[in-house]
């Protein structure tokens, strides 16, 4: 294979193009990849895919020895380039998803190597890349606006905001009517003891390794994202995460909510990762800032509320608030822009003294599905142009057959975990 095809293999699998078939390879992201991987690597890495092989399976398909393979496939595991486990004392290796995915491995482990005494121009020289990347990309998505749409929503949301527990509880006589899955620590008693906190935000090591600053949290480390279930167990034993109690995980949440931060997690009933996401920092919520209807994107069961009558126009909510949804107009009242509310709460909780916001259930709200699989067979599905009505045929179809490959269920009380 010409290594150029290699990279280009490699690219587009990282931008799922089968998917998204008119997504564009743009040269930022082909700078990255050359970044990362050797010639020789990349002729390796271009044959994997998300399911896991052994390395007689993967040196048979490259046509090379196991013994010239196998340091190869050893080493960008270790680097945290691509997956490897073990089963049954097998290694086993398949391609990391791109983002979310190799991008947050590289920043935990650049946190872990720095702080052991490496110099960090690895990762600091992929932090540049991958922010030029990302803006040569989302440049063109705000230009190519069909695309945007094309792929905004079809019926199932990207991701979903979990509210502030503290604001659903502040909202009481609006006809609150609160899941089991809208509460962090309901959430928890489904996820037992497995529970972890990653050791660093990744979204803030990346600025911190670009040299810029988090306008809300001090530090990487301060207040930083969690795991749940198989996930939180992999996470643990590869020293990434550290476990916490179910105590720990809701004051973990209380203290992203008094400082501003918006818990945002795959749209499941029992999520596998639960951010701790700034307006400046995540690449994700600027993403969802910057487009008009952010609550397409991304929502909470919940959305604000005024009361004018207790409102004197401070102002607090609308510097609290993440995506710009709320303004206080010439009548020195707030008002809340509901094409940009993403319900979150933080305007909830800052505005303590006057009490004038609170949280009611929104009109349109599509609960969350039942695992992870459902959830990208019914994105799959959808961006194929499926009816609505074919989708849980089609879907337990492809959950079945993935069933296989991977446990469905990889959080809450029927996840299977690691070493259990």
């Amino acid at each position: 294979m010409k290594i150029e095809r290699a990279y280009r293999i490699i690219a587009e699998k990282f931008l799922h193009a089968k998917t998204f078939e008119d997504v564009v390879i743009h040269d930022s992201l082909m700078k990255l990849i050359r970044f990362m991987f050797t010639e020789e690597e990349a002729e390796i890495v271009a044959h994997l895919g998300l399911a896991m092989k052994s390395v007689k399976k993967i040196a048979r398909t490259v046509n090379r020895p196991v013994e010239d393979v196998d340091p190869i496939l050893a080493s960008l595991a270790e680097r945290m380039l691509i997956i490897g486990l073990t089963k049954r004392k097998v290694p086993l290796y398949g391609l990391l998803n791109f983002y979310p995915g190799l991008y947050e491995a590289q920043m935990v482990l650049s946190e872990s190597k720095m702080r052991e005494g490496d110099d960090g121009a690895f990762y600091k020289e992929f932090a540049r890349l991958f922010k030029d990347f990302w803006e040569e990309l989302f440049a063109w998505m705000k230009t190519n606006p069909a695309f945007a749409d094309r792929y905004q929503i079809l019926g199932t949301p990207l991701g979903r905001i979990i509210s502030i527990e503290e604001a659903i509880d502040a909202s009481p006589g609006l006809g609150i009517i609160s899941y089991p899955t809208d509460k962090f620590s309901e959430m928890a008693d489904r996820a037992k003891k497995s529970i972890c906190k990653i050791d660093v935000c990744t979204c803030r090591q990346e600025m911190h390794l670009l040299g810029e600053g988090c306008k809300r949290v001090d530090k990487p480390t301060s207040v930083t994202c969690t795991l749940t279930g198989t996930i939180a167990e992999a996470a643990i034993k590869s020293g990434a995460a550290t476990r916490i109690s179910k105590e720990q995980f809701i004051e973990s949440r209380m203290q992203a909510g008094e400082q501003g931060l918006i818990a945002m997690t795959d749209d499941t009933i029992d999520p596998l990762l639960i951010c701790t996401c700034c307006d400046c920092c995540c690449s994700i919520m600027r993403v969802l800032k910057d487009f008009n209807n952010p609550n397409t994107w991304a929502q909470s069961h919940f959305e604000a509320v005024i009361d004018r009558e207790k409102c004197v126009g401070c102002k607090t909510c609308a510097k609290a608030c993440p995506m710009d949804a709320v303004k206080v107009g010439k009548d020195k009242k707030a008002a809340v822009d509901y094409a940009r509310c993403i319900g979150c709460g933080v305007c909830v909780i800052k505005c303590d003294k006057q009490k004038a916001i609170s949280l009611k259930t929104r009109k349109i709200h599509k609960p969350p599905v039942d695992n992870i699989v459902e959830f990208w067979a019914r994105r799959y599905f959808q961006l194929k142009g499926r009816e609505e009505n074919f989708l849980p045929k089609l879907t337990l179809g492809a959950t079945r057959a993935l069933t296989r490959i991977n446990p469905v269920h990889l959080t809450g009380p029927r996840a299977r975990r690691l070493g259990k």
